[in-house]
Protein backbone atom coordinates (compact mmCIF):
# COMPACT_ATOMS: atom_id res chain seq x y z
CA UNK A 1 0.00 0.00 0.00
CA UNK A 2 3.00 2.16 0.69
CA UNK A 3 3.27 2.82 -3.04
CA UNK A 4 -0.03 4.02 -2.99
CA UNK A 5 -0.01 6.72 0.01
CA UNK A 6 -1.03 9.91 -1.83
CA UNK A 7 -3.50 8.44 -3.88
CA UNK A 8 -6.98 8.64 -3.62
CA UNK A 9 -9.09 5.55 -2.93
CA UNK A 10 -12.40 3.69 -3.82
CA UNK A 11 -12.87 1.31 -1.08
CA UNK A 12 -15.51 -1.85 -1.12
CA UNK A 13 -17.76 -1.57 1.78
CA UNK A 14 -20.14 -3.92 2.62
CA UNK A 15 -20.66 -3.31 6.43
CA UNK A 16 -19.02 -6.45 7.59
CA UNK A 17 -16.78 -7.32 9.82
CA UNK A 18 -13.64 -7.15 6.66
CA UNK A 19 -14.66 -4.05 4.87
CA UNK A 20 -15.06 -2.39 8.60
CA UNK A 21 -12.10 -2.68 9.73
CA UNK A 22 -10.54 -2.19 5.92
CA UNK A 23 -11.95 1.34 6.39
CA UNK A 24 -10.87 1.59 10.05
CA UNK A 25 -7.41 0.78 9.12
CA UNK A 26 -7.06 2.95 6.20
CA UNK A 27 -7.53 5.65 8.17
CA UNK A 28 -4.93 4.43 10.47
CA UNK A 29 -2.69 4.28 7.88
CA UNK A 30 -2.96 7.93 7.29
CA UNK A 31 -5.44 8.60 4.57
CA UNK A 32 -7.49 11.28 5.22
CA UNK A 33 -11.27 10.85 5.42
CA UNK A 34 -11.87 12.82 2.37
CA UNK A 35 -9.36 11.15 -0.12
CA UNK A 36 -11.53 7.92 0.52
CA UNK A 37 -14.68 7.10 -1.68
CA UNK A 38 -16.80 3.97 0.00
CA UNK A 39 -18.73 2.01 -2.41
CA UNK A 40 -21.57 0.05 -0.89
CA UNK A 41 -23.11 -2.11 -3.39
CA UNK A 42 -27.04 -3.27 -2.91
CA UNK A 43 -28.09 -6.72 -5.06
CA UNK A 44 -31.28 -6.26 -4.21
CA UNK A 45 -31.54 -9.91 -3.40
CA UNK A 46 -32.42 -9.81 0.37
CA UNK A 47 -35.13 -7.31 0.53
CA UNK A 48 -35.44 -5.14 3.47
CA UNK A 49 -32.37 -6.18 4.66
CA UNK A 50 -30.47 -5.38 2.11
CA UNK A 51 -31.72 -1.76 2.87
CA UNK A 52 -30.45 -1.68 6.37
CA UNK A 53 -27.37 -2.63 5.67
CA UNK A 54 -26.84 0.56 2.99
CA UNK A 55 -28.76 2.92 6.20
CA UNK A 56 -25.85 1.54 8.74
CA UNK A 57 -22.90 2.24 5.91
CA UNK A 58 -23.99 4.90 5.33
CA UNK A 59 -24.27 6.58 8.92
CA UNK A 60 -21.28 4.84 9.64
CA UNK A 61 -18.91 6.99 6.68
CA UNK A 62 -20.95 9.76 8.00
CA UNK A 63 -19.35 9.14 11.69
CA UNK A 64 -16.39 9.11 10.09
CA UNK A 65 -16.57 11.41 7.61
CA UNK A 66 -16.10 9.56 4.83
CA UNK A 67 -17.45 10.02 1.47
CA UNK A 68 -20.60 7.47 0.78
CA UNK A 69 -21.43 6.13 -2.52
CA UNK A 70 -24.51 3.64 -3.00
CA UNK A 71 -24.64 1.30 -5.99
CA UNK A 72 -27.88 -0.39 -6.60
CA UNK A 73 -27.40 -3.77 -9.00
CA UNK A 74 -30.80 -5.11 -8.89
CA UNK A 75 -29.63 -8.54 -9.23
CA UNK A 76 -33.34 -10.03 -8.40
CA UNK A 77 -34.01 -9.24 -11.70
CA UNK A 78 -31.71 -12.37 -12.44
CA UNK A 79 -33.04 -14.86 -10.26
CA UNK A 80 -33.92 -16.74 -12.80
CA UNK A 81 -30.97 -16.88 -15.63
CA UNK A 82 -28.71 -19.53 -15.90
CA UNK A 83 -25.25 -19.48 -14.11
CA UNK A 84 -24.40 -18.48 -10.56
CA UNK A 85 -25.48 -15.75 -8.99
CA UNK A 86 -22.59 -14.88 -7.07
CA UNK A 87 -20.37 -14.58 -10.19
CA UNK A 88 -23.06 -12.57 -11.31
CA UNK A 89 -22.26 -10.27 -8.93
CA UNK A 90 -18.56 -10.32 -9.11
CA UNK A 91 -18.60 -9.32 -12.51
CA UNK A 92 -21.36 -6.79 -11.65
CA UNK A 93 -19.58 -5.13 -9.02
CA UNK A 94 -16.08 -5.23 -11.37
CA UNK A 95 -18.35 -3.47 -14.58
CA UNK A 96 -19.17 -0.76 -12.33
CA UNK A 97 -15.36 0.18 -10.74
CA UNK A 98 -14.15 -0.43 -14.66
CA UNK A 99 -16.75 2.49 -15.98
CA UNK A 100 -15.89 5.56 -13.65
CA UNK A 101 -14.00 7.82 -15.32
CA UNK A 102 -10.97 8.68 -12.78
CA UNK A 103 -8.24 6.24 -12.24
CA UNK A 104 -8.38 5.51 -8.27
CA UNK A 105 -7.40 2.20 -7.13
CA UNK A 106 -9.95 0.12 -5.51
CA UNK A 107 -9.16 -1.42 -2.05
CA UNK A 108 -10.79 -4.78 -0.86
CA UNK A 109 -11.09 -6.81 1.63
CA UNK A 110 -10.59 -10.36 0.81
CA UNK A 111 -8.51 -11.71 3.73
CA UNK A 112 -6.61 -14.70 4.54
CA UNK A 113 -9.75 -17.07 4.77
CA UNK A 114 -10.39 -16.13 1.47
CA UNK A 115 -7.52 -16.83 0.28
CA UNK A 116 -7.90 -20.48 1.64
CA UNK A 117 -11.26 -20.93 0.10
CA UNK A 118 -10.70 -19.24 -3.38
CA UNK A 119 -7.85 -21.65 -3.43
CA UNK A 120 -10.10 -24.64 -3.08
CA UNK A 121 -12.78 -23.46 -5.38
CA UNK A 122 -10.84 -23.28 -8.30
CA UNK A 123 -8.86 -26.13 -8.14
CA UNK A 124 -12.45 -28.19 -7.60
CA UNK A 125 -13.60 -25.99 -11.04
CA UNK A 126 -9.90 -27.50 -12.61
CA UNK A 127 -8.30 -23.77 -12.60
CA UNK A 128 -4.33 -23.67 -13.50
CA UNK A 129 -2.00 -21.82 -11.14
CA UNK A 130 -3.03 -18.49 -12.01
CA UNK A 131 -6.85 -19.05 -11.47
CA UNK A 132 -5.90 -20.73 -7.81
CA UNK A 133 -4.28 -17.32 -7.28
CA UNK A 134 -6.45 -14.77 -8.92
CA UNK A 135 -6.70 -13.05 -5.41
CA UNK A 136 -3.10 -10.98 -5.10
CA UNK A 137 -2.61 -7.94 -3.13
CA UNK A 138 -2.24 -5.67 -6.59
CA UNK A 139 -3.83 -6.63 -10.00
CA UNK A 140 -4.46 -4.63 -12.58
CA UNK A 141 -7.93 -5.45 -14.77
CA UNK A 142 -7.86 -3.05 -17.50
CA UNK A 143 -7.28 0.28 -16.60
CA UNK A 144 -8.66 -0.43 -12.47
CA UNK A 145 -5.90 -1.60 -10.48
CA UNK A 146 -7.40 -3.54 -7.29
CA UNK A 147 -5.58 -3.63 -3.93
CA UNK A 148 -6.01 -6.21 -1.24
CA UNK A 149 -4.06 -5.36 1.88
CA UNK A 150 -5.36 -7.61 3.90
CA UNK A 151 -4.62 -10.92 2.43
CA UNK A 152 -2.04 -12.39 5.31
CA UNK A 153 -4.58 -11.61 7.67
CA UNK A 154 -7.41 -13.61 9.40
CA UNK A 155 -11.07 -12.87 10.11
CA UNK A 156 -10.79 -13.18 13.65
CA UNK A 157 -7.36 -10.66 14.05
CA UNK A 158 -9.83 -7.97 12.10
CA UNK A 159 -13.10 -8.81 14.04
CA UNK A 160 -10.24 -8.50 16.85
CA UNK A 161 -9.10 -5.10 15.54
CA UNK A 162 -12.64 -3.67 15.70
CA UNK A 163 -13.14 -4.99 19.24
CA UNK A 164 -10.18 -2.83 20.13
CA UNK A 165 -11.58 -0.10 18.47
CA UNK A 166 -14.89 -0.26 20.85
CA UNK A 167 -16.95 -1.00 17.78
CA UNK A 168 -18.87 -4.39 18.52
CA UNK A 169 -21.70 -3.51 16.18
CA UNK A 170 -21.22 -4.55 12.11
CA UNK A 171 -23.42 -6.02 9.47
CA UNK A 172 -24.10 -9.58 8.84
CA UNK A 173 -25.61 -11.20 5.94
CA UNK A 174 -27.56 -14.34 7.00
CA UNK A 175 -26.95 -15.48 3.48
CA UNK A 176 -23.80 -16.66 4.41
CA UNK A 177 -25.04 -19.02 6.97
CA UNK A 178 -26.65 -21.01 4.50
CA UNK A 179 -24.87 -24.29 3.37
CA UNK A 180 -26.56 -24.05 -0.27
CA UNK A 181 -24.06 -22.39 -1.75
CA UNK A 182 -20.60 -24.24 -2.67
CA UNK A 183 -18.41 -21.25 -0.85
CA UNK A 184 -20.51 -21.69 2.29
CA UNK A 185 -20.35 -25.03 2.74
CA UNK A 186 -16.81 -25.43 2.11
CA UNK A 187 -16.19 -22.12 4.56
CA UNK A 188 -18.90 -23.46 7.47
CA UNK A 189 -18.31 -27.29 7.01
CA UNK A 190 -14.69 -28.85 5.38
CA UNK A 191 -12.38 -26.19 6.31
CA UNK A 192 -13.53 -25.78 9.44
CA UNK A 193 -13.26 -29.62 10.31
CA UNK A 194 -10.26 -30.13 8.22
CA UNK A 195 -8.55 -27.28 10.12
CA UNK A 196 -9.89 -28.95 13.23
CA UNK A 197 -9.04 -32.38 12.57
CA UNK A 198 -5.59 -31.05 11.66
CA UNK A 199 -4.18 -27.93 12.57
CA UNK A 200 -1.56 -27.17 9.89
CA UNK A 201 -4.15 -27.50 7.11
CA UNK A 202 -4.81 -23.63 7.83
CA UNK A 203 -1.28 -22.29 7.59
CA UNK A 204 0.09 -25.18 4.71
CA UNK A 205 -2.98 -23.76 2.45
CA UNK A 206 -1.65 -20.15 2.48
CA UNK A 207 1.85 -21.36 2.25
CA UNK A 208 0.93 -23.20 -0.79
CA UNK A 209 -0.43 -20.39 -2.31
CA UNK A 210 2.51 -18.24 -2.14
CA UNK A 211 4.45 -21.00 -4.06
CA UNK A 212 1.82 -21.54 -6.43
CA UNK A 213 1.72 -17.86 -7.03
CA UNK A 214 5.05 -17.59 -7.87
CA UNK A 215 5.18 -20.58 -10.23
CA UNK A 216 2.06 -18.38 -11.94
CA UNK A 217 4.50 -15.26 -12.12
CA UNK A 218 7.07 -17.59 -13.70
CA UNK A 219 4.86 -18.94 -16.21
CA UNK A 220 3.18 -15.58 -17.22
CA UNK A 221 6.13 -13.64 -17.59
CA UNK A 222 7.50 -16.68 -19.97
CA UNK A 223 4.07 -16.22 -21.73
CA UNK A 224 4.56 -12.52 -22.06
CA UNK A 225 8.14 -12.74 -23.32
CA UNK A 226 7.08 -15.35 -26.24
CA UNK A 227 3.93 -13.17 -27.15
CA UNK A 228 6.06 -10.05 -27.64
CA UNK A 229 7.97 -12.60 -29.75
CA UNK A 230 5.20 -11.87 -32.65
CA UNK A 231 6.36 -8.34 -33.05
CA UNK A 232 4.92 -4.87 -31.60
CA UNK A 233 2.52 -4.10 -32.43
CA UNK A 234 1.06 -7.53 -32.52
CA UNK A 235 -0.22 -8.68 -35.85
CA UNK A 236 -3.43 -10.04 -36.74
CA UNK A 237 -2.07 -12.65 -38.59
CA UNK A 238 0.09 -14.85 -37.54
CA UNK A 239 1.64 -18.56 -38.45
CA UNK A 240 -0.34 -21.67 -37.49
CA UNK A 241 3.08 -22.69 -36.52
CA UNK A 242 3.14 -20.50 -33.68
CA UNK A 243 0.66 -21.61 -31.78
CA UNK A 244 1.36 -25.05 -32.43
CA UNK A 245 4.36 -25.39 -31.00
CA UNK A 246 2.88 -23.85 -27.23
CA UNK A 247 3.48 -25.89 -24.36
CA UNK A 248 -0.53 -26.00 -23.11
CA UNK A 249 0.49 -23.71 -19.92
CA UNK A 250 1.84 -21.12 -22.59
CA UNK A 251 -1.44 -21.45 -24.67
CA UNK A 252 -3.98 -21.20 -21.64
CA UNK A 253 -2.52 -17.69 -21.40
CA UNK A 254 -0.69 -16.42 -24.47
CA UNK A 255 -4.11 -16.95 -26.27
CA UNK A 256 -6.58 -14.73 -24.16
CA UNK A 257 -4.25 -12.22 -24.19
CA UNK A 258 -3.17 -12.08 -27.64
CA UNK A 259 -7.20 -11.72 -28.10
CA UNK A 260 -7.64 -9.41 -25.32
CA UNK A 261 -4.65 -6.74 -26.71
CA UNK A 262 -6.19 -6.86 -30.86
CA UNK A 263 -9.59 -6.02 -29.13
CA UNK A 264 -8.55 -3.64 -26.47
CA UNK A 265 -10.20 -5.82 -23.66
CA UNK A 266 -9.48 -7.17 -20.72
CA UNK A 267 -12.69 -9.91 -20.44
CA UNK A 268 -10.91 -12.93 -22.79
CA UNK A 269 -11.49 -15.63 -20.63
CA UNK A 270 -11.32 -18.87 -22.81
CA UNK A 271 -12.52 -22.27 -21.11
CA UNK A 272 -10.67 -25.64 -21.71
CA UNK A 273 -12.99 -27.10 -23.83
CA UNK A 274 -12.62 -23.63 -26.14
CA UNK A 275 -8.77 -24.18 -25.94
CA UNK A 276 -9.00 -27.62 -26.97
CA UNK A 277 -11.22 -26.69 -30.11
CA UNK A 278 -8.59 -24.45 -30.89
CA UNK A 279 -5.91 -27.17 -30.87
CA UNK A 280 -7.76 -29.35 -32.82
CA UNK A 281 -8.12 -26.57 -35.59
CA UNK A 282 -4.48 -26.17 -35.31
CA UNK A 283 -4.36 -30.15 -36.43
CA UNK A 284 -5.97 -29.25 -39.59
CA UNK A 285 -4.22 -29.77 -43.00
CA UNK A 286 -3.05 -26.40 -44.82
CA UNK A 287 -5.84 -25.66 -47.37
CA UNK A 288 -6.18 -22.21 -49.56
CA UNK A 289 -10.63 -22.24 -48.59
CA UNK A 290 -10.93 -19.53 -45.83
CA UNK A 291 -12.63 -20.80 -42.82
CA UNK A 292 -13.87 -19.10 -40.18
CA UNK A 293 -12.78 -20.48 -35.96
CA UNK A 294 -15.02 -19.41 -33.35
CA UNK A 295 -14.15 -19.55 -29.91
CA UNK A 296 -16.64 -17.91 -28.22
CA UNK A 297 -16.77 -14.68 -26.21
CA UNK A 298 -16.71 -12.79 -29.78
CA UNK A 299 -13.32 -14.39 -30.60
CA UNK A 300 -12.86 -15.68 -34.19
CA UNK A 301 -10.10 -16.45 -36.60
CA UNK A 302 -10.81 -17.08 -40.21
CA UNK A 303 -7.82 -20.21 -41.38
CA UNK A 304 -6.04 -20.12 -44.98
CA UNK A 305 -3.30 -21.81 -45.86
CA UNK A 306 -1.83 -22.50 -42.55
CA UNK A 307 -2.18 -18.85 -41.50
CA UNK A 308 -4.58 -17.61 -38.28
CA UNK A 309 -6.01 -14.36 -39.12
CA UNK A 310 -8.11 -12.31 -36.32
CA UNK A 311 -11.54 -11.77 -37.72
CA UNK A 312 -14.09 -8.78 -37.54
CA UNK A 313 -17.38 -9.78 -37.02
CA UNK A 314 -18.17 -6.41 -39.10
CA UNK A 315 -16.38 -8.12 -42.51
CA UNK A 316 -18.06 -10.22 -44.42
CA UNK A 317 -18.61 -14.07 -43.40
CA UNK A 318 -16.08 -16.05 -45.49
CA UNK A 319 -16.74 -18.66 -48.16
CA UNK A 320 -17.19 -21.54 -46.19
CA UNK A 321 -17.22 -22.18 -42.71
CA UNK A 322 -16.17 -26.08 -42.27
CA UNK A 323 -18.14 -28.20 -39.64
CA UNK A 324 -16.99 -31.29 -37.69
CA UNK A 325 -20.34 -32.02 -36.33
CA UNK A 326 -18.93 -35.13 -34.38
CA UNK A 327 -15.84 -33.01 -32.28
CA UNK A 328 -17.87 -29.93 -32.24
CA UNK A 329 -21.73 -30.44 -32.01
CA UNK A 330 -22.82 -26.76 -32.17
CA UNK A 331 -21.73 -24.18 -33.98
CA UNK A 332 -23.20 -20.38 -34.90
CA UNK A 333 -23.08 -18.93 -38.45
CA UNK A 334 -24.15 -15.04 -38.71
CA UNK A 335 -27.65 -15.37 -36.69
CA UNK A 336 -28.17 -19.05 -36.67
CA UNK A 337 -26.72 -21.82 -34.31
CA UNK A 338 -26.96 -24.85 -35.62
CA UNK A 339 -26.58 -28.17 -33.25
CA UNK A 340 -25.87 -31.87 -34.21
CA UNK A 341 -27.10 -34.79 -32.02
CA UNK A 342 -25.91 -38.29 -32.96
CA UNK A 343 -28.87 -41.18 -31.59
CA UNK A 344 -29.17 -44.27 -31.83
CA UNK A 345 -31.60 -46.14 -34.18
CA UNK A 346 -33.75 -44.66 -36.43
CA UNK A 347 -35.25 -41.06 -35.32
CA UNK A 348 -37.81 -39.46 -37.69
CA UNK A 349 -38.64 -36.40 -35.52
CA UNK A 350 -41.01 -33.45 -37.62
CA UNK A 351 -40.62 -30.89 -35.38
CA UNK A 352 -40.23 -26.73 -37.01
CA UNK A 353 -36.05 -26.34 -37.47
CA UNK A 354 -35.20 -30.18 -36.50
CA UNK A 355 -33.94 -32.22 -39.09
CA UNK A 356 -33.04 -36.37 -38.71
CA UNK A 357 -30.65 -37.89 -41.33
CA UNK A 358 -29.32 -41.45 -41.99
CA UNK A 359 -26.25 -41.19 -40.00
CA UNK A 360 -24.69 -43.32 -41.55
CA UNK A 361 -25.08 -42.34 -45.26
CA UNK A 362 -23.96 -38.72 -44.02
CA UNK A 363 -20.23 -36.89 -44.83
CA UNK A 364 -18.26 -36.88 -41.96
CA UNK A 365 -17.86 -33.31 -41.77
CA UNK A 366 -20.17 -30.69 -43.30
CA UNK A 367 -20.12 -27.01 -44.40
CA UNK A 368 -22.21 -23.80 -43.11
CA UNK A 369 -22.24 -20.86 -46.07
CA UNK A 370 -24.60 -18.04 -47.79
CA UNK A 371 -26.79 -18.16 -50.82
CA UNK A 372 -23.93 -16.44 -53.53
CA UNK A 373 -26.35 -17.62 -56.38
CA UNK A 374 -27.48 -20.24 -58.77
CA UNK A 375 -27.33 -23.13 -56.08
CA UNK A 376 -30.12 -25.89 -56.68
CA UNK A 377 -31.21 -28.10 -54.15
CA UNK A 378 -34.02 -31.31 -53.88
CA UNK A 379 -36.37 -30.56 -51.04
CA UNK A 380 -38.23 -33.11 -49.23
CA UNK A 381 -41.25 -34.14 -51.01
CA UNK A 382 -40.04 -33.35 -54.45
CA UNK A 383 -37.81 -35.42 -57.09
CA UNK A 384 -36.51 -32.46 -59.61
CA UNK A 385 -33.86 -29.80 -58.05
CA UNK A 386 -35.04 -26.14 -57.47
CA UNK A 387 -32.96 -23.32 -57.56
CA UNK A 388 -32.74 -21.59 -53.74
CA UNK A 389 -33.53 -18.30 -55.13
CA UNK A 390 -37.03 -19.48 -55.57
CA UNK A 391 -37.40 -21.32 -52.47
CA UNK A 392 -36.63 -18.27 -50.49
CA UNK A 393 -39.13 -16.19 -52.51
CA UNK A 394 -40.50 -14.45 -49.45
CA UNK A 395 -38.15 -15.16 -46.75
CA UNK A 396 -37.26 -11.89 -44.75
CA UNK A 397 -33.78 -13.50 -44.57
CA UNK A 398 -32.98 -14.71 -48.13
CA UNK A 399 -29.42 -13.06 -47.69
CA UNK A 400 -28.59 -14.08 -44.57
CA UNK A 401 -30.06 -17.88 -44.32
CA UNK A 402 -27.24 -20.47 -43.99
CA UNK A 403 -27.14 -23.24 -45.87
CA UNK A 404 -25.69 -26.53 -44.90
CA UNK A 405 -23.35 -28.46 -47.11
CA UNK A 406 -20.36 -31.04 -48.19
CA UNK A 407 -17.42 -30.43 -50.12
CA UNK A 408 -19.27 -31.04 -53.36
CA UNK A 409 -22.12 -28.08 -52.67
CA UNK A 410 -24.36 -30.48 -52.29
CA UNK A 411 -27.31 -28.80 -49.96
CA UNK A 412 -28.75 -30.70 -46.78
CA UNK A 413 -30.26 -27.99 -45.44
CA UNK A 414 -31.77 -24.83 -46.19
CA UNK A 415 -31.95 -22.56 -42.68
CA UNK A 416 -34.82 -24.01 -40.37
CA UNK A 417 -36.76 -24.08 -43.57
CA UNK A 418 -36.36 -26.96 -45.79
CA UNK A 419 -34.03 -29.97 -45.72
CA UNK A 420 -32.88 -32.13 -48.96
CA UNK A 421 -33.78 -35.80 -49.77
CA UNK A 422 -30.32 -36.90 -48.53
CA UNK A 423 -29.86 -39.55 -46.71
CA UNK A 424 -33.21 -39.73 -45.38
CA UNK A 425 -34.23 -41.95 -42.34
CA UNK A 426 -34.98 -45.58 -43.05
CA UNK A 427 -36.31 -48.47 -40.81
CA UNK A 428 -32.87 -50.01 -40.75
CA UNK A 429 -30.74 -46.86 -39.83
CA UNK A 430 -28.65 -47.62 -37.05
CA UNK A 431 -27.77 -44.04 -35.96
CA UNK A 432 -29.35 -41.01 -36.60
CA UNK A 433 -28.26 -37.32 -37.33
CA UNK A 434 -30.43 -34.93 -35.62
CA UNK A 435 -29.96 -31.42 -36.82
CA UNK A 436 -31.48 -28.02 -35.21
CA UNK A 437 -31.98 -25.02 -36.82
CA UNK A 438 -32.76 -21.88 -34.49
CA UNK A 439 -32.36 -18.72 -35.83
CA UNK A 440 -31.32 -16.06 -32.58
CA UNK A 441 -32.91 -12.50 -32.93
Amino acid sequence: MQAYRNCRLRVGFSGGADSTALLLLLLAWSWSPEALEAVHFDHGLRGEASKLDAVWCRQFCAELNVPFKLVELHLDECIDSAGSLEELARQRRLQWYQMQSDDRPVVLAHHAGDVRENLLLKLARGGNVSSLCSLQEIRQLGKTTFLRPLLVREKSELENYLQNCRITDWRHDASNDSNEFHRNYLRNELLKKWCGYHAPVSSGLLRSYQVLAQDADFIEACAKEKLQSLGSPLPESSPCDFWRKLHPALLARILPDYLNQLAGRDDVMLTHGMLEHFQRVLAWSPSPEKRLIELGQGCSFTLKNDILCRWHPEITLPDKQLWDYRREPEKVWGHYRVRATLLTGAVDERKIGVFCFDAGCMPGVLFLFRRSGGEKMTVWGSTEPRRVKHLLSGCSDAAGIVLVGDEKDNIYLLGNLRRSTFAPVKADTVQTLRIEVVQEA
